[in-house]
């Protein structure tokens, strides 16, 4: 009885909350080896709070400056926006900027998945509302972009973590209930098909938290653990063993949860040379709580039914 009243409040009077915390890593993080005891030991800094989900960090140092890009979310418009919020190395906050060039899309963004390419900045947000994957190109750095290819159309997925294994470039994407897609394609502006290998993994949880990375000719990326109770758990750190049109094998090489800044939950982790992002979530206690989710879900309704008679 005590679970399900505890369940009703939660429901009723509780909504997320998240926030982007930073750390400077003084040069001893050596991925994956100790990036869990490092965020457990070290006090990470919480970036100004200036709308109720600050999430899905991922970060470039340039020059003197930190720049962290993000989705911005309010419940006045229940849409997520991109932004980038620029540092100084001290982590000192010096400007919080919208991101241009995406006001066309009319849908939720978030995850600005960040590549590199031949001194190139691209980015793949998430745009599932859209049922597209569109790739964006810098064109000036940090705050214009521009559209440059639908890599994938008519299929509605989230969070897109791209990767290069020996020449061939893969898209890993779920569905909404967290199935895993796969797209290949011979280079990021081709043409990308979907592949179905036969899956070998660790555990069911395959969304995206963040960018993959190279270390020692070994490969790792991140995935969230979701589940229908709680979003954004936990972290989970991953070899990708095998990954060509037959085989997607995986193995699980740390969980990061919560425990490492007391709150409940996280869900997007990335890192430069000297510094780490994550995000990180509050549920928070708030009266009108039950009337933020019915506006959130009316405001999603609203786009989907939008988008569809525009696009149709």
């Amino acid at each position: 009885m005590q679970t399900k009243i505890k369940k009703i409040i939660k429901t009723f009077f509780y909504h997320e909350s998240w926030d982007i915390m930073i750390l400077k890593d003084h040069g001893s993080h050596l991925f994956p080896d100790n990036t869990l005891e490092i965020l457990s030991k070290t006090t990470a800094q919480q970036l100004k709070k200036k709308y109720t989900f600050q999430a899905d960090p991922f970060i470039v140092e340039k020059a003197d400056k930190l720049y962290v890009f993000y989705e911005a979310f309010s419940f006045r418009n229940s849409k997520g926006t991109l932004r980038c919020r620029v540092l100084d190395r001290e982590l000192t906050e010096i400007d919080d900027v919208k991101l241009e060039g995406f006001d066309d899309l009319k849908c939720h963004l978030s995850f600005p998945f960040l590549i590199h390419i031949n001194d190139q900045l691209f980015m793949i947000p998430e745009s599932s509302e859209r049922k597209e994957v569109i790739l964006f190109q810098s064109v000036e750095f940090p705050v214009r972009w521009k559209k440059i290819k639908v890599l994938i159309s008519d299929t509605e997925v989230t969070d897109n973590v791209f990767l290069t294994i020996n020449e061939t470039c893969y898209l890993l994407s779920t569905t909404m209930d967290n199935e895993i897609i796969i797209h290949s394609a011979e280079n990021i502006f081709g043409e990308w098909q979907r592949i179905a290998p036969s899956l070998k993994v660790s555990n069911q949880h395959h969304r995206g938290a963040g960018a993959p990375y190279s270390v020692d000719n070994k490969m790792y990326f991140l995935t969230q653990e979701c589940t229908p109770e709680t979003y954004g758990k936990s972290i989970y750190i991953k070899e990708l063993v095998t990954l060509n049109d037959t085989v997607f094998d995986e193995s699980l090489i740390e969980k990061i949860n919560s425990s490492i800044n007391h709150s409940d939950g996280v869900h997007t982790l990335n890192f430069s040379n000297n510094y780490i992002v994550y995000d990180s979530k509050i549920n928070k206690f708030s009266l009108l709580a039950i009337f933020k989710k019915l506006s959130y879900k009316f405001m999603i309704k609203y786009r989907n039914v939008y988008l569809s008679h525009r696009y149709n």
